[in-house]
């Protein structure tokens, strides 16, 4: 399917790069030549309809339905249609091309506030509701198939392309291979079962979503596909206030209910569950992070949605000092006086884990200039890279915490500020999962993920910053940084993710990753570090 781009596709849609890819078939961006307009195709994988000759029809079918479906909340179907592509018949599905990001992807860069998950989630059961109405289940809905724009709007795709594989003379064949109709970490327990699928599956799907959006993770996670599946069929999740506890028993009490293991268990409609989470958007209240003068002298009742205040130092005067998600400290009001300091970042391996199956998680450091970009290849900081020669920023291996829980991991990063380069502003810090793709592994396997700052001997913690667990569909994740501002270097709460790892986190922040650094085609130790980062 890669050989697609460039090419034409029923002489009327010329096809463009590449949007996105699953189980099901491929999203790519094209230019109906036609219309002279921008829109999605949806390519279906035929391997995945096998030689099914009623899938075509099926197909169809299904988008004329969702072509006769009216919502601001459901993407615009424009056309369908098969064609021969390099001697074989593919299915294909027009859409408008959506500007903005899929859920997905925002969980991979932040928990977001209670209030735009309260209304997106209204959104989304606005468009199962009309689907419902019109004799329409969704069968796969997840965080990929949601799009909010950048108005907030959230925009529900692929309804009924599920059900052609579902009624495909093939899914028996495909279901004994291991290919799942569905995504395992948001199907109901009745569909993992192979029973009867309804609209109440589509509700017990969306719990599963909008448990992600309101902690982080999925309600259910396995080391295998197996494991995963039974606890869909046979286990109760933690209720999500367990992971964010910040949030209201309303919000467990619905997301609970939508997670029923007995269909009839469940709300009665998608519209129900709508005016309760319209309910919820008008109660949610997303502070924003308490100023820093007031931080320093007060203990907040609540803490930005997005992060979990773990910790803090005691400091004079009584008190402690809070720190929220956005805030920047001044370190001379920490510390007065101090000019090294060692960043603690630790994380937990998960309870349902041998040590042997746990991702392998790392740290890193980045030592950017003005513009965010590193000074150097050699200044980023990572385990084949641990000090950048001048000894300003210094990483040590992680090992077993002293005094923690057994599975706690911890890495230590010395930053001795006289000693950075003069061009530094920032010197940002980061984990990654090594290996992620290979192994199946995201940060969500990894609990009580921190950040600390220490003082120069490493035995008092001035302030920490963390999440309960780390966010899903997500290989790296920057926590937080020291930047020089006119005030001075202060330390700053702050975190981002990233799907593709440490690579992604080198290759944004400038850092050469495709090896050949020296331009004369000629293999050296920097080639071989962008090797390890691409492998990472």
């Amino acid at each position: 399917m890669q050989k697609m781009q460039g090419r034409v596709l029923d002489d009327r849609y010329q096809i463009g790069p590449l949007l996105g890819a699953g189980g099901m078939g491929t999203v790519w961006e094209a230019l109906d030549m036609r219309l002279e307009r921008q829109v999605a195709i949806k390519v279906v994988n035929t391997s995945a309809v096998g030689r099914d000759p009623q899938a075509g029809q099926r197909f169809a079918r299904e988008a004329k339905l969702l072509a006769g479906l009216s919502s601001p909340y459901i993407v615009t179907v424009h056309d369908v249609g098969e064609a021969e592509f390099d001697g074989s018949t593919v299915l294909y599905l027009v859409m408008e091309r959506l500007p903005g990001r899929s859920l997905d992807q925002v969980l991979a860069e932040e928990i977001p506030p209670l209030g735009e998950v309260a209304r997106w989630g209204e959104k989304i059961c606005r468009a199962l509701a009309v689907a419902h109405d019109a004799g329409v289940v969704h069968r796969d809905l997840k965080p990929g198939n949601v799009m909010v724009e950048s108005d907030g709007l959230a925009r529900v795709l692929d309804f009924g392309i599920a059900a052609v594989l579902a009624e495909s003379t093939d899914h028996a064949r495909l279901t004994s291979t291991g290919v799942v109709i569905g995504t395992p970490a948001y199907m109901s327990p009745e569909q993992v079962e192979g029973g009867t699928v309804d609209a109440r599956s589509d509700l017990y799907a969306f719990g599963c979503v909008l448990y992600a959006l309101a902690t982080g993770r999925p309600p259910f996670h396995g080391a295998s596909l197996y494991q995963l599946l039974r606890q869909q069929m046979e286990s109760d999740p933690p209720p999500p206030s367990e992971l964010r506890p910040e949030l209201p028993a309303e919000w467990d009490e619905l997301i609970m209910t939508l997670l029923a293991k007995d269909p009839d268990d469940r709300p009665d409609s998608a519209s129900e569950v709508a005016e309760r989470l319209r309910e919820l958007a008008i109660l949610a209240v997303d502070l924003p992070a308490e100023p820093v003068e007031e931080a320093l002298a007060y203990q907040p009742t609540r803490v930005d949605p997005r992060a979990v205040l773990l910790s803090s130092c005691p400091r004079p005067g009584g008190g402690r000092l809070p720190l929220a998600t956005g805030q920047r400290l001044l370190l001379d009001d920490v510390l007065p006086g101090a000019e090294t300091f060692i960043i603690g970042l630790d994380w937990q391996d998960p309870e349902d884990m041998e040590p042997e199956d746990a991702p392998e998680v790392d740290a890193s450091a980045l030592i950017l200039d003005e513009d965010g970009q590193v000074l150097s290849d050699g200044h980023f900081i990572f385990y084949n890279n641990l000090d950048p020669g001048d000894e300003s920023v210094q990483l040590a291996a992680e090992e077993p915490g002293e005094g923690e829980e057994e599975g706690t991991r911890e890495a230590r990063i010395t930053v001795r500020l006289p000693e950075l380069d003069e061009r530094a502003v920032t010197v940002r810090f980061a984990l990654s999962v090594h290996d992620a793709e290979a192994r199946g592994h995201d940060l969500s396997h990894a609990r009580a993920l921190h950040i600390r700052l220490l003082d120069p001997a490493g035995d008092t913690e001035l302030l920490c910053y963390g999440f309960p667990v780390g966010p899903v569909h997500c290989t790296g994740l920057t926590l937080g940084e020291l930047t020089l501002g006119e005030d001075g270097w202060g330390f700053h709460a702050i975190s981002r993710g990233y799907a593709g790892g440490l690579g992604e986190i080198a290759e944004t922040h400038g850092v050469n990753v495709r090896g050949d650094a020296d331009g004369d085609g000629e293999a050296d130790e920097a080639d071989e570090d962008a090797e390890s980062l691409q492998e990472a």
